[in-house]
C-alpha cells in the first residue's frame, strides 16, 4: 500500500513538473537561440525608425540616406573650433574632410567668408565614408539667421541647394571663365583659397583692363600671374595654369577679354582647375564673388517635388536624432 501511494506521488510531482515547464517554455532561455543572427530592423519598418546602434560609448545616432549611404547626424554650439566643439560633445574626432565641406558651405551662406563664432550652431547629416556633408543647417549667433542646405541631383550632378530651390553657390557673369565652373577650396597659409573647376586648356581670359604685373612658369607647379584690374585697384591672381600666353610682356597694358593662358592642373589636389583670388592695395582679400556681378540658379520645376522629398527626409530624420540624444546628453 505504501509503494503505490509513493508511486502515485511521483507520478502526480512528474506530472505537475512537466506541465509547468510546457507552459513556461518561452521563458526557458535556448543555448541554440544565442547562436541565431538577429534581424537589424523588421522588414514592414523604416530605417529611421531603428537607428544603427544606441551604443553608449559612442551615442552618436546613425543611419540611412535615401540613397542607401550609411550617414551619422551631429549637432552642437560651437564654443571653440569645430572640432573641439564635436570632440566636446561626441568624444570623438570628426573628420577633416567635413569640416573643410562645412567650412565650404558656410563660405556661401556668410557673405563669401568663412567666420564662425561662439554660439553659431550647426546640425547636419554626413557620409563619414565619402567625406561628404549630404544636410546642414547653420545658425548664424551674430545676425541671427537660420539657413539649410541640401546636397540634391537636379540633373546635372549633385550640387548643394538652399531651402528656397536656389544654387548655393552663385554663378559669376563677369568672371575670367567660360561659363560657371564649380568652386572647391584648398588650405594656403591658413586660408582656403578657391579654385575654379575648369577642364585642362580652356582660355582663360581677362574680364576687365588689365595690367601684367608679374608671370612664372613652372614645370612642378603651374602658371601664375598677378595682373592690376586698372580701373578697380585691385590685384588679381591666377595659379595652375597650364600654360601663359608667350606674348605678354610684363608692365604691359590689356585690354578686356584678351586670352592671357590656358587653364591647367593643381597639383596638390590632383584635380583640374585654376586658383583666383583678388586683394585690394592694403593686402586684403577680395572675394571673387564679391568683386564680380553674380546670379542665382534656381533648379527646375521638374525636380522640385524630389527636391520637397529630400527635405521632408532630413527634416524627419533630424527630429527623430534630437529625440534619440536626448536619451545621452
Amino acid at each position: 500500500m505504501k509503494n503505490r501511494f509513493a508511486y502515485a506521488s511521483v507520478l502526480i510531482v512528474s506530472v505537475l513538473l512537466n506541465v509547468f515547464l510546457y507552459l513556461n517554455k518561452d521563458a526557458a532561455p535556448k543555448e541554440e537561440d544565442e547562436e541565431r543572427p538577429f534581424e537589424l530592423y523588421p522588414t514592414d519598418h523604416s530605417s529611421l525608425d531603428f537607428p544603427l546602434t544606441y551604443d553608449v560609448d559612442l551615442p552618436q545616432f546613425r543611419t540611412f540616406s535615401p540613397k542607401g549611404e550609411n550617414i551619422l547626424f551631429a549637432d552642437f554650439v560651437l564654443k571653440g573650433t569645430i572640432s573641439d566643439s564635436f570632440n566636446r560633445k561626441y568624444n570623438t574626432k570628426i573628420p577633416q574632410q567635413i569640416i573643410k565641406n562645412i567650412q565650404e558651405i558656410v563660405y556661401f551662406l556668410n557673405g563669401f567668408k568663412i567666420r564662425f563664432r561662439e554660439g553659431d550652431a550647426l546640425t547636419f547629416f554626413y557620409d563619414e565614408k565619402s567625406g561628404e556633408v549630404l544636410y546642414l543647417r547653420y545658425k548664424n549667433s551674430s545676425a541671427r539667421t537660420v539657413s539649410e542646405v541640401y546636397l540634391f541631383d537636379a540633373g546635372s550632378g549633385e550640387k548643394y541647394f538652399t531651402s528656397d530651390t536656389y544654387e548655393l553657390q552663385p554663378c559669376i557673369t563677369n568672371g575670367p571663365f567660360k561659363g560657371c565652373p564649380r568652386v572647391r577650396f584648398l588650405h594656403e597659409n591658413n586660408n582656403l583659397v578657391p579654385v575654379f573647376e575648369t577642364p585642362v586648356n580652356e582660355d582663360i581670359h581677362l574680364p576687365f583692363l588689365a595690367k601684367l604685373m608679374e608671370s612664372d612658369q613652372s614645370r612642378g607647379f603651374g602658371g601664375s600671374m598677378e595682373l592690376i584690374y586698372s580701373n578697380y585697384a585691385t590685384r588679381a591672381f591666377f595659379r595652375g595654369l597650364a600654360s601663359i600666353n608667350p606674348s605678354l610682356k610684363k608692365n604691359a597694358l590689356y585690354k578686356e577679354k584678351a586670352v592671357i593662358g590656358k587653364s591647367g592642373y593643381i597639383f596638390s589636389d590632383k584635380k583640374s582647375g585654376v586658383i583666383y583670388y583678388l586683394r585690394k592695395f592694403d593686402n586684403s582679400i577680395v572675394s571673387p564673388f564679391v568683386f564680380h556681378h553674380t546670379e542665382s540658379r534656381q533648379m527646375s520645376e521638374k525636380s522640385m517635388l524630389n527636391f520637397q522629398i529630400l527635405r521632408n527626409f532630413y527634416s524627419k530624420a533630424s527630429e527623430y536624432a534630437k529625440s534619440f540624444e536626448k536619451n545621452y546628453f
